[in-house]
């Protein structure tokens, strides 16, 4: 259960940054309002792809 647990917040993390990382190329093309919706979009493939990798 330990080791799900870490994957889980490794998951959380992933989201996090690249949640950040698409709000960072929306700013850097002066588009902040697809910002959080890229990096939501990057976030939510990038924690799949680390659950995916837990199981």
């Amino acid at each position: 259960m330990k080791k799900f647990k870490q994957k889980k917040d490794l998951g959380g993390i992933a989201f996090v940054g690249f949640f950040f990382i698409g709000m960072a190329i929306g700013a850097a093309f002066s588009r902040w309002d697809v910002g959080p919706f890229l990096g939501l979009g990057m976030g939510f493939i990038a924690m799949l792809v680390v659950m995916m990798k837990a199981k």
